[in-house]
């Protein structure tokens, strides 16, 4: 060790640090629970607003589609549930609403299952009855009662289409997540995936895929092509964000995200449905190709965002000051002698 100067005397001491590293609390349940909650929110939604409720088949007198919706909603749930460490407290997802999206979350599923099965719950067929076709309103949200209880229900599912994405994106402890760009990219997936589904329910109930149905798939993956384009071009040299980049286009990611996501996930089914809208023969045949390619692409989307996300390396300075060159010689003759 130096005896003088002014600069430090151990760099070792003074500075220090330390390694971009990757997030491990959230993985697979999480890309699950997302996943589920994007199916569960956008299958109701494309159902009500295709006006595809009445015609895709029943379980129970309750149409298709909603118990889809229901139970994906349901199954989510249970996993956030499961999540939180301690089952019995799930009750404490609930009670930060002013600062937390996993409470809005929370808030989101059960406004949804609540409404939308009260909405549901005249049309019940138990045994051959219904025992609750007395509560007056229409499930089909033809009246007035049946259109508030819809639309609630509807805002609801929005919300939980998009606020797995709007958790991930709010801190900025992670740079890839921390943008616009991931609840945009989960919404639309959401959305994107729903439709393939509504249609693939239409094909096996014998019903036909109409034009717009494809356009509007289309429509919604390109965007969701264009989103996560955009998300990979922005900030790119930002520490954090950048070893995000590095694994995903040229790392132990780059194969599942370029070919699983960017190319099966995204390009080929909004080709294959802007195809499909003018090619009538076809349609319901692409439209099954595309539900496939769809639900695990926007699994995987989720899944390797997830695995993606890196705390940026940081460096920290001495705090301490340095030596003065001015330092009295019985303090530097001990310094030498160690």
């Amino acid at each position: 060790m130096q005896s003088g100067g002014g600069g430090p005397q151990n760099v070792f001491m003074d500075q220090f640090d330390l390694e971009a590293r990757t997030q491990r609390v959230w993985d697979l349940n999480h890309a699950v629970w997302f996943t589920l909650m994007g199916v569960g929110g956008g299958v109701f939604l494309a159902g009500r607003i295709l006006n595809l409720t009445e015609g895709l088949g029943y379980l129970l007198g309750i149409p298709t589609v909603d118990v889809i919706s229901f139970v994906a909603i349901a199954v989510g749930g249970a996993i956030l549930v499961v999540d939180l460490g301690r089952p019995l407290q799930f009750w404490r997802a609930f009670v930060n609403v002013r600062t937390s999206w996993i409470s809005w979350g929370a808030w989101s599923d059960l406004i949804f299952l609540v409404v939308a099965g009260l909405l549901v719950l005249p049309a019940l067929s138990l045994g051959g009855s219904e025992p609750f076709s007395g509560l007056g309103w229409d499930p089909h949200g033809n009246d007035g009662a049946g259109l508030a209880l819809e639309i609630v229900a509807g805002v609801a599912a929005v919300v939980v289409m998009t606020y797995a994405g709007a958790v991930l994106a709010r801190p900025r402890a992670i740079p890839y997540w921390n943008s616009p760009a991931v609840p945009l990219q989960f919404l639309l997936s959401s959305a994107a995936m729903s439709v393939s589904l509504v249609m693939l329910i239409e094909v096996i109930a014998g019903e036909p895929v109409s034009a717009g149905q494809m356009v509007l798939l289309g429509v919604l993956t390109a965007a969701l092509k264009v989103a996560v384009v955009a998300h990979l071009r922005t900030r790119r040299d930002a520490p954090g964000k950048a070893q995000s980049l590095q694994r995903l286009l040229r790392g132990r990611h780059r194969f599942v995200f370029v070919w699983g996501v960017g190319v099966a996930g995204t390009a080929l089914p909004a080709v294959l449905a802007f195809v499909g809208a003018g090619a009538a023969g076809a349609r319901d045949a692409l439209a099954v190709i595309c539900c496939v390619l769809l639900v695990p692409g926007g699994f995987l989307l989720r899944l390797i965002t997830l695995r993606v996300g890196i705390y940026p390396p940081v460096h920290i300075p001495s705090m301490g000051r340095p030596r003065s060159s001015a330092a009295p010689a019985e303090s530097l003759g001990t310094a030498g002698r160690r």
